[in-house]
């Protein structure tokens, strides 16, 4: 069964900070000042509308992880769409057999693990 969950947890939001525009990111997780430690879930607040970012991380969440990913890319001279179901993001064109996947991710629990290993991967192809 899959695992439901709808934004980026602690460890992609930080990978994520790096490479995604900061304003893209809609929720962000919040240190507690007093224990030292990041609160066990975001707020469903972008990191940009807070004045002390040195104490927040930029969070995505479902939503805007795919509105981050682009509609199609250009690969070797062709069109692919990006696609998705509950545990994978791909894109592909329109023939119907794997031939016609130019990404796909695999091994994800859920949708949003999944963006995220596509948005990885499309960074690394320079393609984001």
């Amino acid at each position: 069964m899959a695992t439901i969950k709808s934004y980026t947890d602690l460890e992609q939001s930080k990978k994520l900070a790096e490479i995604l525009p900061l304003e893209s990111a809609d929720y962000c997780w919040g240190l507690d000042v007093e224990t030292s430690h990041y609160n066990s879930s975001p707020y469903p607040c972008a990191w940009k509308d807070y004045s002390c970012k040195e104490y927040y991380i930029p969070c995505w969440s479902l939503a805007a992880l795919l509105g981050v990913l682009p509609r199609f890319i250009e690969y070797k001279g062709d069109k692919y769409y990006l696609r998705f179901m509950k545990e994978y993001v791909e894109y592909a064109n329109d023939e119907v057999s794997i031939t016609g996947r130019c990404l796909h991710t695999t091994g994800n629990d859920n949708l949003a693990d999944a963006c995220y290993q596509m948005i990885m991967e499309l960074n690394e192809l320079k393609m984001l």
